[in-house]
Order: structure tokens, then sequence, then C-alpha cells
């Protein structure tokens, strides 16, 4: 949500700018504005995505009696199950192809993108 709020506080403050010094040439930062957190967030959420599953690791051997008792009985965890925390081999961190197409995402900063075309052509107009 913080990204999502920097963004739009950002992107707000350009168009206010843009219309305000009726600096038309300014609107397509815009885009770059948009990209930029929607790359940003997307990057985030894949992250978040990969920690997420190996939470869901740790609760499924936690809830599995038997795995629970294997390790008590033998004073260990099973390997990679907590440790490291920076990669686990059975678990594939997804694309940002594939990040950035999540709704979560996608439907914020392509309307984002929209409205930037809007103002786009609105400037665009009252330049002509």
């Amino acid at each position: 949500m913080q990204l999502k709020t920097a963004a739009i506080t950002i992107w707000v403050a350009l168009v206010g700018w843009v219309f305000a010094n009726k600096i038309d040439a300014l609107v397509p930062l815009g885009y770059v504005i948009i990209f930029g957190f929607w790359f940003l967030e997307a990057t985030y959420w894949r992250v978040q995505f990969y920690y997420m599953q190996r939470a869901a690791a740790v609760t499924e051997f936690l809830n599995d009696e038997r795995a629970l008792e294997e390790s008590f009985n033998a004073s260990s965890i099973p390997e990679d199950l907590v440790h490291p925390l920076g990669s686990l081999k059975i678990f594939k961190m997804p694309s940002l192809w594939r990040a950035m197409r999540a709704p979560s995402i996608y439907i914020f900063y392509t309307f984002l993108f929209a409205v930037n075309s809007v103002v786009w052509s609105i400037a665009f107009k009252t330049a002509l």
C-alpha cells in the first residue's frame, strides 16, 4: 500500500506541475513514474510470494505429526526448512512478468496508465 501511495503522490504532483506551469511535454514522464513503481511493486511481490511459500512449508511441517515426531526424535529440523533463509531449491521464485500481472498490482497500475493517457490527450488538445 505504501508503494501505491507513493506512486499516486508523485504522479499527482507531476500532473499538477504540468497543468500549473503549462509544461505539457512532461506528461510522458508520468509513464516513467507508473512503470517504475509497477516494476518496484512487482519485485517486492515476488519476494513476498516466495516467503509465503516458505511459511506454508513450515506450517505444513508443524502440522505433520509424524514428521514433527521424527524431528524431535532425531533432535534436528529437516534440512532447508528454515535455514538458509536465502534460497530453497524446492521453491521457484515467480517470474517478474507473472508478478506484474498479479491482480493486486495490474489493476491499479493499468488504471493509472489509462488516466495518464487521458491527461496526456487533454494536455495535447489544450496545447493546440
